[in-house]
This record gives C-alpha cells, structure tokens and sequence, in this order.
C-alpha cells in the first residue's frame, strides 16, 4: 500500500516540475542567442492572414511565445498590451506565437486578454523549436536589421522598467 502512495506522490511531483519550470525566471538558453541573425518564419495569425519575418525588414521586432496555461505568460500579457499601445505608431511589431498548447486554448487566450495586436498559433511548435524556445514565455527583441538584441526567459512583467528600455533599444 506505501509503495503505491509513494508511486502517486512521486507522479504528482514531477507533473509540478514540468509545469512549473514552463515559467521559471532562468528556464535556460534557446539556440537563437543575441547577435545573430533571426531565423525566417511564416506563421499563420488567428485571424487567417500570414505574417513572415522578411515583411517587417526595417522595423524593430517584439516576438513573444506564450501559452494560456503558464501563470507568467497570462502575467506578461497586460505589459505587452500596453507596450504595444503605446508604441503602435512607432517602428515596431508585436507578435505573440502560441505554443505548447492546443489552438482552441490559445485563441481564447487571445480573446480573454483582448490582444491588439498580431497572434498566431505555432502548429507543432516549429517556430519556438527553430528559436530554441522550450518553455512559456520566451520573448527575442529584434532590431530592423533583423538581428536578436535582448532575449528575456520568464515573466516580464517583473521587468517592466527593462522592458520598455529593450523597446527603445530596437526602434
């Protein structure tokens, strides 16, 4: 009888670590670092248009990938709503890339938090597996030149005053 209480606690502590490393502060390096270039993409926005990294050579790049399961992702969102607000005349787009999610959750995501700007879900997570992004939320600043500048691991809600000079940085 122990052992299977051991073996039920056990299974439930490694579902918690797996959830909660999706929105740890230092989650771990993704495989596009700063300085390089950023990689090519076309994704598929939930509103049916497509976006490509190529169309927005010459304006500054916020790409953040989120989940709506992950507690920092749904803490992160208001700060990149109201940054996009207040630079949406400016150089600059914001992008938010669904990934380890189901499409459906992710749209509602999208919808509950009102997101102003560019969605799209990442079938198969491609995108975030090319940018070496493995967990919630992960988001690359990218200058006009298309090259990575700031990449930020965690809730950047956290980093609000951070955040908005890595804005300035990229326009």
């Amino acid at each position: 009888m122990s052992s299977i209480n051991c073996f039920k606690n056990c299974r439930v502590i490694i579902f918690l670590i797996a959830f909660l490393s999706g929105c740890s502060e230092e989650v771990g390096k993704p495989l596009l670092q700063v300085g390089e270039k950023a990689i090519p993409f076309t994704l598929e926005l939930l509103d049916g248009k497509q976006i490509n990294l190529e169309q927005n050579a010459g304006k500054g790049l916020v790409i953040t990938f989120m989940s709506s399961w992950c507690p920092c992702s749904n803490d992160s969102t208001p700060l990149m709503k109201k940054a996009y607000l207040e630079h949406k005349n400016d150089q600059i787009v914001f992008l938010m890339i669904g990934v380890q999610d189901s499409r459906s959750k992710f749209e509602k995501f999208v919808k509950k938090w009102d997101v102003p700007f560019s969605a799209g879900y990442d079938k198969g997570d491609r995108i975030a597996k090319d940018y070496g992004v493995s967990s919630p939320p992960t988001t690359f600043f990218i200058d006009k030149n298309g090259v990575v500048k700031r990449a930020f691991y965690g809730n950047i809600a956290k980093k609000p005053d951070e955040f908005q000079q890595w804005i300035k940085e990229i326009l």
